[in-house]
């Protein structure tokens, strides 16, 4: 075992190999978006094994133990410790004459390696392997290739996202959508129309926030903790999560609870009414009376009051806009991304899937966001179509499908193309309509139920007729229809 005084000046070497390891790591120019996600993942490793070692350094400073400090003592006594400790130094390498000892600089020096540039070397060289006259010429070392990302870290990515994340381009907030147009006081809108007002909490009424919406708020804080440890390693979430919680009680401090909205609250029920008679209502109803007898049987049974329940709403919905505001433009490119995304055939969105790793960016200028004065939609490159195929396509007139909940679609493609899709199919059978190709075209609801039932008349009518169509013969030769023969035949007249 070494000792303390070695612990310590090994920590310290740890310390600034590692502190260099991460600035070779920020010199890198990296273009692929994948490259740039591992090397922020390599930095936050490397980060904490910092700290790490800085907590173990303040531990063997603080001595609890005592033994630094019988250490440095024997050390100023005289030679006879060190003599000790190495003479068995000098009885552990007789006793293992083979050990290698590799030096430590060598694990990192593929920080300072490009992997791109490896890449690049790496295609040259097999290039040169398949040509047949330097064949024996050419051997590719992988050591010398071997840069700060691998395999595992690859394969690692490739898990770590959901598809429409796109390796942490774009958020995805489908499950949360889910749960929005369930709540009370929320109407069922498309997911392009929720990203827009995902973080307008005042547009829900106070009386639809109850536990199931404060399950909903939790729901997205946690996606946005995840989505921060997953795309952005560096966010310090802890120290933004002090802050939102500082900010939160500063503003709930100076907030005033309005009484009239505690008095019209029902602390058993967790309900809040907007009207005071339908309150008094409830407050002499038998469900009042039942909640209220079964919270006083239970001994463990805690009712939250009114100014608690609004108090933990109000900081789960300060905490989601703070995530929010620290994603920054991330909202609005997966909004973009997703009317973009709208307008592909399937076989363009499969293309833009194994195209993936294309993607490159640049510090230059060009990179910035296009400008889009018109609002455009955004092509495969992540810029807007050209006008006049804005125009070829139709894209610049709407349609709106009522049966879908308004829903708004560009272009007559896309808006004929919905009718096939799964949501208009399950809203169809919604309504009792059957999704037949004769409704395709019919995006209003009223007249969709009238021209069922001018179907459905139509239908009854020709099962009418088949019934006066068929005729049937007796014994005698007589020819009747099929209901008279029937009828005739109960009756026992023929």
């Amino acid at each position: 075992m070494d000792s303390i005084a070695e612990q310590q000046r090994q920590a310290y070497e740890d310390m600034e190999r590692l502190e260099q390891a991460v600035v070779d790591l920020m010199l890198q120019k990296l273009t692929k978006h994948r490259y740039r996600l591992i090397r922020e993942q390599k930095i936050s490793n490397l980060l904490d094994q910092i700290q790490a070692r800085s907590k173990l350094i303040t531990e063997l400073n603080l001595d609890e133990s005592g033994l630094r400090a019988k250490e440095m003592h024997m050390m100023g006594t005289g030679f006879d410790s060190f003599y000790a400790q190495l003479d068995k130094v000098r009885a552990h390498h007789r006793r293992n004459p083979e050990l290698s000892v590799q030096p430590p600089e060598l694990d990192y020096i593929k920080y300072t390696r490009n992997p791109e540039e490896a890449d690049e070397k790496r295609r040259v060289l097999e290039a040169r392997l398949r040509d047949t006259t330097n064949v024996e010429n050419v051997e590719i070392d992988d050591t010398e290739l071997e840069t700060f990302v691998s395999e595992g870290d690859m394969d690692k990515l490739e898990t770590m996202f959901s598809g429409d994340e796109r390796f942490g381009r774009y958020v995805d907030l489908n499950e949360q959508h889910k749960l929005y147009i369930n709540l009370k006081g929320t109407s069922t809108i498309s997911y392009v129309e929720y990203l827009n007002v995902c973080t307008r909490f005042g547009d829900i009424p106070a009386a639809a926030k109850d536990n199931l919406y404060a399950e909903y708020l939790r729901s997205l804080a946690a996606y946005f903790e995840s989505y921060f440890a997953r795309s952005m390693p560096l966010f310090d979430l802890p120290k933004a999560q002090r802050e939102a919680d500082e900010a939160f009680e500063k503003e709930w401090a100076e907030r005033k609870e309005n009484e009239m909205d505690v008095e019209l609250f029902c602390e058993p029920c967790q309900r809040t009414f907007e009207k005071e008679t339908t309150y008094k209502a409830h407050m002499s109803s038998r469900k009042h009376q039942k909640t209220v007898d079964r919270l006083a049987k239970s001994t463990c049974a805690k009712s939250e009051s009114r100014v608690d329940h609004a108090k933990r709403i109000a900081r789960l919905e300060h905490k989601v806009q703070c995530y929010v505001r620290a994603l920054g433009s991330k909202l609005s490119d997966t909004r973009a991304n997703v009317q973009r995304r709208q307008a592909l055939t399937e076989d363009e969105r499969m293309h833009e899937l194994h195209d993936v790793d294309e993607i490159e960016y640049s510090d230059d200028a060009d990179t910035a966001h296009a400008y889009n004065p018109l609002n455009l939609p955004l092509g495969w490159d992540g810029k807007p179509i050209p006008f006049w195929l804005y125009k070829l396509h139709g894209l610049s007139v709407t349609f709106s499908c009522e049966i879908c909940g308004n829903s708004v679609y560009r272009g007559r493609s896309a808006y004929e193309r919905h009718f096939q899709e799964p949501r208009h199919a399950s809203n169809m059978r919604r309504l009792g309509i059957p999704n037949t190709r004769q409704f395709h075209g019919v995006a209003s609801i009223s007249e969709a139920l009238e021209l069922w039932a001018r179907v459905d008349a139509e239908k009854k009518a020709e099962d009418v007729d088949n019934d006066t169509f068929e005729e049937y013969e007796d014994a005698e030769g007589n020819v009747f229809s099929k209901k008279t023969y029937f009828d005739l035949k109960r009756q026992g007249l023929i």
